[in-house]
């Protein structure tokens, strides 16, 4: 047993403990007297609003259920190990790589070679996952980085479907690879998750959200990539977001295992998010073998040479 599941098992026994006033003996004996305020007129003890609330959360989510919930509520107050180097080398890289598709749209004045649709995926993502955002105040910095991701997409969409929509690359199974996705990322949300049972029905909805991003997000580049596999040439800035989103994701599966071993993370918290990531690197594996290859031989600043075999 370890010692979260000890201290939460001692608070709520403790918790349910019949609050004995040391004068119940005395109580008892002088008929007179009137109850004190621990007891009934009977004499005898009478648990507090508290005791009962601990009591009946212990036997509705049992033991284990109480303990999940411990290690939840200990880890999420400090948020000591949230902030490490991995996790800010990925949301730098995830920034980076919205500056590389923004200068191509400044520059260029062309958003060819981008699929609109995997945008529309990203920004589902970031709403459906940050819809806490409302409630759930963690630190500065993460409140700027939500809001951050969900500008900058949303921006993104705007210059695809507006200004640049003259340079837009078609993308004739869009729309079904897209319903595809979704469809197959919420039905694996609702069979896979980690909301408690006894949570409420808002509760659970807002976790299954949660779990729903994280499984969206590592097929949302699949429309990208589609499109991908039939062009022979990529522009240097849009390799570059590619490579910078991809080298995002691989970084944050770096920070989930660190984050794993050194916080209380239940395990199915963890299964989720860090298959997801693999998911996603490997989709970007043969990309990167690509970029790699083709800035080695033309250098950093020329445009990516895919092979025949295409990305996918």
């Amino acid at each position: 047993m370890t010692a979260a599941s000890c201290s939460s098992f001692l608070v709520l026994a403790l918790l349910a403990l019949p609050a004995v006033h040391p004068a119940t003996t005395a109580n008892k004996a002088n008929p007179y007297s009137k109850p004190l305020p621990s007891t009934n007129k009977e004499g005898m003890p009478v648990r507090s609003a508290r005791a009962k609330k601990a009591a009946s959360l212990f036997d509705t989510m049992g033991f284990e259920g109480v303990r999940r919930m411990a290690q939840r509520q200990a880890a999420e107050p400090g948020h000591e190990h949230m902030f490490n180097s991995f996790r800010l080398a990925g949301d730098f890289l995830h920034l980076g790589s919205f500056m590389f598709l923004l200068i191509q749209f400044h520059s260029a004045k062309s958003c060819t070679g981008i699929s609109l649709k995997s945008q529309e995926l990203y920004l589902a993502v970031f709403l459906f996952r940050y819809m806490d955002i409302f409630w759930n105040f963690i630190s500065l910095y993460n409140t700027f980085m939500k809001l951050l991701f969900i500008g900058a997409t949303v921006y993104i969409i705007y210059m695809m479907r507006v200004p640049l929509k003259a340079t837009a690359t078609k993308e004739p199974n869009g729309i079904r690879i897209s319903a595809v996705l979704c469809c197959g990322a919420l039905v694996l949300a609702l069979l896979y998750n980690d909301h408690f049972p006894e949570s409420t029905m808002w509760n659970s909805f807002v976790e299954i959200a949660w779990t729903f991003s994280i499984y969206l997000e590592a097929v949302a580049i699949i429309p990208q990539m589609e499109m991908l596999g039939r062009a022979k040439i990529v522009k240097n800035l849009t390799a570059n977001y590619l490579f910078s989103l991809g080298a995002y994701r691989v970084f944050y599966l770096l920070n989930y295992a660190y984050r794993f071993s050194v916080d209380p993370v239940s395990s199915r918290e963890f299964i989720i998010k860090a298959l997801s990531a693999v998911v996603q690197a490997g989709l970007y594996a043969r990309f990167f073998m690509m970029y790699l290859e083709s800035k080695k031989k033309t250098g950093v600043a020329a445009d990516v040479v895919l092979n025949q075999k295409g990305i996918v």
